[in-house]
């Protein structure tokens, strides 16, 4: 695929983690979409693990009140995949940065995280370790015309680094810049 290795390498900027943790809203509205606690996206860095979801009530842990909560992943073909895996093991998704050197032969993986429904889901949160692994703020990415991801921000054929190319997509969901 081309990829060189020092785009992987050990850096101070690589690695990032954080704990996302959804919390159910009181008097929410009823969940018909499967993107009920975190909306579709895709990750903007290299690749992500995951540790399983876990869910709480009281911050006391409890198992999932409905077999239907949690991540859910959109295959190359479109459909919707419920992702199952357990404690003692970790997921990974690919991030856009991937596709992108990869000439679009790996892609990123579209994902959300569905709530719990019915009664028994009342005042249930749900918590998981990512740890997100990027380039070097500094590694040139190229965007070859295969690759289809933010083309309202960045043209075909264009080079960017991987620091520019996350300030354009935090501008683009938080306009941090005016």
């Amino acid at each position: 695929m081309g990829l060189r290795c020092g785009a992987f390498q050990c850096g101070p900027r690589l690695r990032k983690g954080r704990t996302p943790w959804e919390l159910r809203l009181a008097n929410s509205p009823a969940y018909a979409s499967v993107s009920s606690w975190c909306g579709w996206h895709t990750d903007h860095g290299s690749l992500t693990g995951l540790t399983c979801g876990m869910f709480t009530r009281d911050s006391v842990e409890i198992h999932s009140p409905d077999s239907d909560a949690g991540l859910y992943i959109k295959t190359r073909t479109g459909q919707i995949v419920k992702v199952e895996y357990g404690v003692d093991e970790i997921a990974y998704q690919i991030g856009e940065t991937t596709e992108i050197l990869s000439s679009g032969r790996l892609c990123a993986t579209p994902h959300c995280v569905r709530a719990p429904r019915g009664d028994a889901a009342s005042g249930v949160d749900r918590t998981t370790f990512a740890l997100f692994m990027q380039p070097d703020w500094d590694q040139k990415l190229s965007f070859p015309g295969e690759v289809h991801i933010h083309r309202e921000l960045i043209q075909s054929n264009e080079s960017l680094t991987f620091g520019e190319y996350t300030e354009k997509l935090l501008d683009k969901y938080y306009h941090l810049k005016m």
